[in-house]
């Protein structure tokens, strides 16, 4: 049997994803499956939204459940699957089957947007990188108290991340000097709703990484009024740890300094991974995207790159990803 965590939005929509997924892969006997049911129908029901846009499992669950609701009269949820034939159970099953090629094609579309995405995003950190004799990379994770996340609904984060997106246009304050920036979201059953941010600045105008970071994770507490966290990566203690791995990609990157700008680069690739479609935003606003960039313009002068990057070359491992660029820690 899965185990769920039903107390937020974002868990309870994973938690459906997560039984559609393995419905269709390897599938319930119909014990199982009416147990399940009779479970995520109601928590559905409660943080269902209008206005959203739902991938494919979650559209077919939200299909079953209104199929539910139709036909069980004034029976509870429970007690309608539960009298449920054995025959009624099966083309239950069998329906939701019948749409395992659209979930597949949907997986093939998250992993070819999100290498589009990847191939956008590193050559506009390349650019950036080789327009400038040294940038400031600084990389933090911002997400939701855990005790909060029950109140927070899809459309509060996407408010929240749009707040955010304006500080980053403006680039006021603790965003002055900024060059350029990439914006993923994410959600997950323990971290909610969560985004992976990566700043780059003007290294001749600023300094201070961790410093820089902070404020950022400040901002995001004033954005979210008090209810939000954040992780920084530019903690003194987390770039040693880089360091001595030749993995530092954060903090001040030299243009002459090709293993530098190969691990900036890196760090970029973090943000768009074809390979993490269990933790894309399973549910969104209408017409609303969940990655972002910033806009750089070019300065005109052209620099010789005599140390060429490669985003295939030097690749951080999948344990080097668990061990030096955390995932929010839910307080």
């Amino acid at each position: 049997m899965l185990q769920y965590d039903l107390s937020h939005q974002a868990a309870v929509m994973t938690a459906v994803n997560d039984f559609i997924d393995y419905q269709l892969n390897d599938g319930f006997n119909q014990t199982d499956f009416i147990a399940h049911l009779s479970v995520l129908i109601p928590a559905f029901q409660v943080f269902d939204q209008e206005g959203t846009e739902r991938c494919i499992s979650v559209g077919m669950f939200r299909n079953m459940m209104r199929f539910v609701e139709a036909h069980r009269g004034d029976l509870g949820i429970e007690a309608y699957l539960m009298q449920l034939s054995p025959k009624e159970i099966s083309n239950l099953q069998t329906h939701l089957r019948n749409h395992r090629s659209l979930y597949l094609a949907e997986i093939r579309l998250f992993r070819q947007q999100e290498k589009d995405n990847q191939d956008n995003f590193l050559a506009y950190v390349q650019r950036i990188l080789i327009d400038h004799y040294k940038v400031l990379v600084v990389r933090v994770d911002l997400g939701y108290l855990k005790a909060s996340m029950l109140n927070i609904t899809v459309q509060d984060f996407y408010s929240h991340i749009e707040s955010l997106r304006h500080l980053l246009k403006d680039k006021n304050g603790c965003f002055k000097h900024l060059l350029g920036y990439g914006l993923a979201l994410e959600q997950g059953i323990t971290k909610g709703y969560h985004a992976h941010l990566m700043l780059i600045y003007n290294g001749s105008e600023r300094c201070q990484d961790w410093y820089l970071a902070n404020e950022v994770i400040l901002k995001w507490h004033e954005i979210t009024q008090r209810v939000g966290y954040g992780v920084s990566s530019n903690t003194t203690e987390k770039k040693k740890q880089y360091a001595d791995r030749g993995l530092l990609g954060i903090g001040m990157i030299h243009r002459n300094q090709p293993l530098e700008m190969q691990n900036a680069l890196n760090v970029a690739c973090y943000l768009t991974q074809p390979e993490k479609f269990m933790q894309r935003m399973l549910i969104k606003p209408l017409g609303k995207r969940t990655f972002f960039k910033g806009i750089y313009h070019e300065h005109g002068r052209k620099y010789k790159n005599n140390h060429p990057t490669s985003a295939e070359a030097g690749i951080w491992s999948e344990q080097d990803v668990d061990d030096l660029l955390d995932e929010p820690i839910v307080i």
